[in-house]
């Protein structure tokens, strides 16, 4: 398996050009961020606007992306999302958009830092308990 500490600019247009030929807002972030030095934004935008995708639509996309061999959208969640990052420093999970969030993160097969895995169970168990 690849090391996915550090996933190369390479790997990120990548995405960045799946992502952008699958949801037309995207293309916009596309032509930016090849422009301009603004890759990692671009992804952190993408980031944002896929919140509004269902589980089904995640794990779906997860395994197209998969399939040609780039970052699955819950690993680059785990790594760009400020929605992700928030959740993590809260230490608390307030919605169900942050519950779907964390369980896509959960479950993709993607390293994860050490702690991680189990700061997410738990999180999610204490979510799944209100």
């Amino acid at each position: 398996m690849q090391n996915q500490t550090n996933i190369d600019d390479t790997r990120l247009k990548d995405f960045l050009a799946f992502f952008a030929g699958k949801y037309r807002p995207a293309e916009r972030l596309l032509t930016e961020a090849l422009a301009q030095d603004g890759l990692r934004d671009a992804i952190s935008d993408c980031m944002d606007m896929s919140l509004q995708f269902t589980p089904m639509e995640v794990a779906k996309f997860d395994s197209e992306l998969r399939l040609h061999d780039i970052p699955s959208l819950s690993e680059l969640r785990r790594r760009y999302s400020r929605t992700y990052a928030r959740v993590l420093k809260r230490d608390r999970i307030e919605d169900e958009t942050e519950y779907f969030l964390l369980r896509n993160v959960l479950f993709d097969p993607g390293e994860k830092a050490d702690g991680e895995r189990e700061q997410l169970e738990r999180l999610i168990a204490g979510f799944e308990k209100k």
